[in-house]
């Protein structure tokens, strides 16, 4: 249930198009260019959006801002050219989700209009496990 809860709360698909009305602390597991676990960090998340090219991303503030960051498995941090503002920097939505470990949420504000496909939630659920998640499931 914790993929479909990130979905809930945070994707537009899925929460009724709520927006972030203020930055959401996190917490990721932070992974290095071969997906190994590094350690834990934490980031605020700033919006959710569609992108210029219409994939939704997570856009939040990374005290790194290092658009050099690979974590593994194809996923690439972005700190432009997918509709950052300055400062910001960027996740295709499942890319983040995968790496999520604690977020803040209101269960009653949460309930969410959709659950994400079983397909979608195995997917991010797949990263996770093929990343810093190995050897904790």
């Amino acid at each position: 249930g914790f993929i479909s809860r990130i979905y809930s709360t945070f994707h537009p698909a899925y929460n009724g198009g709520q927006p972030l009305i203020h930055p959401s602390p996190v917490g990721i597991a932070v992974t290095d260019s071969s997906a190994r676990f590094v350690g834990w960090h934490a980031i605020a998340l700033l919006r959710v959006a569609q992108d210029p090219h219409g994939e939704v991303r997570v856009y939040f503030f990374n005290p790194n801002n290092d658009g050099g960051q690979d974590w593994g498995n194809g996923i690439h941090v972005s700190t432009s050219g997918n509709g950052e503002a300055y400062g910001e920097s960027s996740l295709p939505f499942a890319a983040l989700a995968s790496r999520l470990y604690i977020f803040h949420s209101d269960t009653r504000a949460d309930a969410g209009e959709t659950d994400p496909p079983a397909s979608e939630v195995d997917r991010v659920r797949q990263m996770a496990v093929e990343s810093w998640a190995a050897d904790r499931v």
